[in-house]
């Protein structure tokens, strides 16, 4: 086992050359003894830049006895600047050999690397369709930021589950893990390349808004339209165009016409959990005597199931949305509601 001096001692070396010239770089990797230039050169791909600020990059000078009026600072080799820089130095075949060696070591550690690359929801669709013992070892072996982004994905229950399998885990050989990977990745890589599915809530109060911004009779002539094809999906659409937290900017002429069209126990139960807005710009807009009203009942009914509540928003909504549909009122685009 390397121990941490001769792991520093590669990682400093590695440093080093990275504020070399490539050329000069490679003229000193052909004085390294041939078994430690496997260990520099991995370690050269996963020199940390942003942890060698320039005072570092003068002490690690110093400590291999080399002056530089200004040092260039560190940055990360790309796999092709490597290789070059490698093949310079042993040759074609022999830093083929290097890179084997270095590929085969990073697939010992990292089995499913090649599968990270791939896009978290991706990941995810796919491992959705795997057992629980599977998708706990490839978790178990990913980035764990990764691993995090997957795994909210899944059912609260299965996730759990997941999870528990993944403290308990005892891995098989390497060989089964790629395998595994092997298995995988083809079928990653397929469902990151096909379109992400819009879930139909999304897109209907994508059209909501979009019809909520037209001009003139639009609205109410494509809603008529569309509902003779499909009258459930013309009803949710018009639940998107105005929604219970819409009444805290309805202007005060409609607001009053709104509230004439529902009785004071509805109103009394829909308040219940109402944000301070929505509730304030309903109150501000009732006479006194029906402010007064509105409380006693409050108090009269207590405590409540949300769904009751529920069903009382949804009957002062429909009476907005009946207004709508008739042409009495129409929620502001950018201006002041209109009432006729």
């Amino acid at each position: 086992m390397t121990s941490t001096d001769e792991r520093n001692g590669v990682q400093q070396a590695a440093a080093f050359l990275l504020t070399l010239d490539k050329d000069w770089a490679a003229a000193v990797l052909r004085h390294l003894d041939p078994t430690v230039i496997v260990e520099v050169v991995e370690a050269m791909g996963d020199v940390d830049a942003s942890a060698l600020a320039p005072d570092g990059v003068r002490e690690l000078y110093k400590r291999v006895v080399i002056d530089l009026k200004r040092p260039g600072g560190v940055r990360r080799r790309s796999a092709g600047e490597l290789k070059q820089m490698i093949e310079q130095t042993l040759g074609r075949e022999q830093a083929g050999a290097v890179f084997e060696t270095i590929n085969k070591r990073l697939q010992q550690e990292r089995p499913f690397l090649a599968i990270e690359k791939e896009a978290p929801h991706a990941i995810s669709t796919v491992l959705s369709e795997q057992s629980d013992a599977v998708v706990a070892l490839v978790l178990a072996h990913l980035d764990p930021s990764l691993s995090a982004d997957v795994l909210s994905a899944f059912p609260a229950e299965r996730a759990t589950e997941i999870v528990r399998r993944m403290a308990s885990l005892i891995p098989p050989g390497i060989d089964t893990l790629l395998a595994i990977a092997d298995d995988l990745l083809p079928l990653v890589k397929q469902a990151g390349s096909a379109a992400i599915p819009v879930e139909r809530s999304v897109r209907l109060r994508s059209v909501a808004e979009m019809l909520g911004r037209t001009k003139g009779d639009t609205e109410k002539t494509v809603l008529g339209n569309l509902d003779e094809q499909d009258s459930k999906m013309v009803k949710e659409i018009r639940e998107y165009m105005f929604t219970w937290d819409d009444l805290a900017s309805v202007e005060r002429r409609s607001m009053q016409k709104i509230l004439a069209s529902v009785d004071t126990r509805t109103l009394a139960i829909g308040l219940k959990g109402s944000s301070a807005r929505v509730e304030n710009n309903i109150v501000e807009n009732l006479s006194e005597r029906v402010r007064v009203m509105i409380a006693d009942e409050r108090e009269l009914a207590g405590a409540l199931p949300r769904a009751e509540v529920q069903r009382s928003r949804d009957e002062i909504l429909t009476a907005v949305r009946t207004l709508m549909e008739s042409g009495e009122f129409r929620p502001a685009r950018g201006g002041e509601d209109l009432v006729t």
